[in-house]
């Protein structure tokens, strides 16, 4: 298929729940609105582009073009990251003002559970990059690859089950709405994991200084 077309199907797979969500969040503002809203920019919108970029590389010989790719997904991740710690401590603060009890729900303990492999496995991106002599934008880890699937794959779950599930979703999109964000999240999601599947066996055509 078209890299084109793929990309344009992905784009408005990922982009219609995370447009839906954040104008219900503008529309509706308070401080548990930012849990939504910063988690659908950190995973419908960052989280997705950097690891597009990854699978793209495989297919780029040029070093330099390379290494601003793995520069680029790195400085995704690390604002997602930031926006998933302003997401979490909204729900957090939230829950202290109503003095509700922490992670008394499915959708909390995946949150929790998938947001520290996510990390981790950006801090063993981090280590690898720059505990060296120099930083070292090009290598391979098959662990960190590996991590970085499965706290992806976790985050959407996570992200499915917050909209179909929580309180937010019911009281702002309303069960029709709700629904259909949570199935274009989740299709958006096995969408961009089909197509790491896909380039999985490629072998990258690389320059001589990556050979």
């Amino acid at each position: 298929m078209n890299s084109t077309l793929v990309l344009f199907a992905l784009s408005s797979l990922f982009l219609t729940p995370a447009f839906a969500i954040l104008s219900h969040c503008i529309r509706a503002p308070s401080l548990f609105a930012l849990h939504p809203a910063a988690n659908a920019v950190a995973h419908l919108i960052l989280c997705p582009a950097a690891i597009y970029l990854m699978i793209e590389r495989k297919s780029v010989a040029d070093h330099k073009t390379r290494t601003k790719l793995v520069k680029t997904h790195f400085a995704l991740q690390l604002l997602a990251f930031v926006l998933m710690g302003v997401g979490g401590a909204a729900a957090y603060m939230t829950k202290e003002q109503y003095n509700k009890p922490h992670f008394a729900s499915t959708h909390s303990w995946f949150a929790g559970v998938f947001s520290t492999l996510w990390s981790l496995n950006l801090l063993g991106g981090l280590a690898t990059t720059f505990l060296g002599k120099s930083a070292n934008w090009q290598w391979k880890n098959p662990g960190h690859r590996i991590g970085g699937v499965l706290s992806f794959v976790g985050c959407g779950v996570t992200a499915v089950y917050g909209v179909y599930s929580g309180s937010w979703g019911a009281a702002n999109l309303g069960s029709e709405k709700q629904l259909k964000v949570a199935l274009l999240i989740g299709a958006a999601y096995a969408g961009l994991f089909i197509k790491a599947l896909a380039n999985f066996k490629t072998k990258p055509h690389l320059a001589k200084k990556d050979a």
